[in-house]
């Protein structure tokens, strides 16, 4: 179970509301930190300065690059890789020592965040992983 630490409340007093949450969309002034295109975390590369790739301290960058590839293998089901991110997610964040609360409420944050906006990036990674296939 986490508990609420002189840490935590360092960072809540001093460091303000996001650095409490460790939110990191993991972008500086258009471009990654860690060198890849935009696109290469959570979101696409409109996205991806304001989709977080840590939320509470939790780095789901992997997860991310799973589900995108997962989006361009073509013919993949979208409810699948959808369902696959949100496992992955949980995964992660319990391996990076996520309590259960925290690492559901990351999971169904992407999800339904998945779920009702990546249909235009699903079609559009499908157009183009299938258009070289055939």
């Amino acid at each position: 179970m986490q508990t609420f630490n002189s840490e935590m409340a360092s960072h809540v007093h001093g460091g303000g509301f996001w650095s409490f949450f460790q939110f990191d969309s993991g972008t500086s002034n258009g471009a990654r930190a860690d060198g890849n295109a935009l696109g290469a975390g959570c979101g696409t590369v409109k996205s991806d300065a304001y989709v977080p790739d840590m939320l509470f301290g939790i780095d789901i960058s992997q997860a991310c690059v799973q589900h995108d590839q997962s989006y361009s293998m073509c013919g993949f089901n979208r409810d699948t890789a959808d369902t696959k991110l949100a496992t992955n997610i949980l995964s992660e964040c319990a391996s990076q020592g996520g309590g259960p609360i925290t690492c559901h409420a990351i999971s169904s944050i992407y999800y339904v965040s998945v779920s009702l906006l990546g249909e235009s990036a699903y079609q559009k990674a499908q157009s183009e992983s299938c258009m070289i296939g055939s």
